[in-house]
């Protein structure tokens, strides 16, 4: 009986411990690959351009991080933001069995933004456009991207993605597109 108590005994301890073993191991693997760092190449191929792209991973099917932006040459590409800081959230969505933030997501943000645009006055009168001035802004926006992201067993990202941000504030341009081919590395 005795002989019986222990061998149970080693046998419940020796599983707590694998047990715990395995447990530590998930743990300091799901801490260890939480993050992500990326290049918006879109952006510096097709204007002179920078975005760089933060994200860290609150669980396997969402993340929140922030979007830098900072353009080279204002008279240049299809935005006319000089810079911008835009934090998110986002939302995967996947199969359960997938879970591991990746594939199908969308995103919600905030924009602070600056840049010069140029526009004509126009006169409703005469019907002819006036004036050509420029306009220095500073601009609060909300938007909201769609887009896909692509990881292989190496931990390399690559994503696309397209969006929209509407200024809150008064100024000539109203809203800006948000475009990209990222790519990235998740550690």
């Amino acid at each position: 009986m005795k002989l019986n108590n222990l061998f149970y005994s080693l046998v419940f301890i020796s599983g707590a411990l694998f047990a715990q073993e395995d447990k530590s191991e998930t743990i300091l693997l799901q801490t260890l690959e939480k993050n992500e760092l990326k290049l918006n190449m879109f952006e510096l191929l097709v204007m002179p351009a920078i975005g760089i792209t933060y994200e860290r991973y609150i669980n396997p099917t969402s993340s929140f991080g922030a979007y830098g932006f900072f353009n080279f040459g204002i008279d240049e590409g299809y935005r006319y933001e000089k810079f911008e800081f835009a934090p998110f959230y986002r939302i995967y969505f996947q199969r359960r069995d997938k879970l591991d933030n990746k594939g199908l997501y969308t995103e919600v943000f905030t924009s602070v933004s600056a840049g010069e645009t140029d526009f004509f006055d126009y006169d409703s009168d005469t019907r002819n456009y006036g004036t050509l001035y420029k306009q220095k802004y500073v601009g609060i926006a909300l938007g909201v991207t769609l887009g896909y992201k692509f990881i292989n067993q190496s931990n390399y990202v690559f994503e696309l993605f397209a969006g929209a941000g509407r200024f809150l504030n008064e100024q000539e341009i109203r809203a800006y597109p948000r475009v990209g081919l990222s790519i990235g590395k998740r550690f």
